[in-house]
């Protein structure tokens, strides 16, 4: 039962590791990335579920929870900023769907490589592209009603 959950975790995260870029270009050449944004909510989610129940149920690893639910908890929270026209959205947005995409990144290097240097590297290295995304989205304006 863990490898097949494993196996799922692991086809799920490279699915939203894909997907993510898809809708990011898809929004940026103006169209709207509906069916890439549902696939990378929807990896997200099944990353999280899987992820959360194999640090519940792995000696040791329940430490990973939190990083499961928060990992969730930013992709939804980046979905609906833009969508619900909450205020600052333009500021929020880049940074939860970032976070969101950064989790995903931290957890491929640090099960592919175990260096704990990659814990950080990818929140840093992320802050560009997550700057750029904003000063973008304040540019453009306030989102369509």
């Amino acid at each position: 039962m863990h490898e097949a959950l494993l196996d799922v975790h692991v086809v799920a995260g490279t699915v939203g590791l894909l997907l993510g870029p898809v809708w990011l270009v898809a929004r940026r050449a103006g169209r709207g990335g509906r069916w890439p944004a549902v696939g990378y909510q929807a990896a997200v989610a099944l990353v999280a579920a899987t992820g959360g129940i194999l640090a519940a149920t792995s000696p040791g690893l329940l430490w990973l929870l939190p990083v499961a639910v928060m990992t969730e908890i930013l992709a939804v929270a980046g979905a609906l900023a833009r969508r619900r026209g909450w205020r600052h959205w333009a500021t929020l947005q880049p940074h939860l769907l970032g976070g969101s995409y950064i989790a995903l990144v931290t957890a491929l290097l640090v099960a592919e490589t175990g260096n704990p240097v990659f814990w950080v590297l990818p929140a840093v290295v992320g802050q560009l592209p997550i700057a750029v995304a904003k000063r973008r989205l304040q540019v453009a304006g306030p989102a369509p009603a």
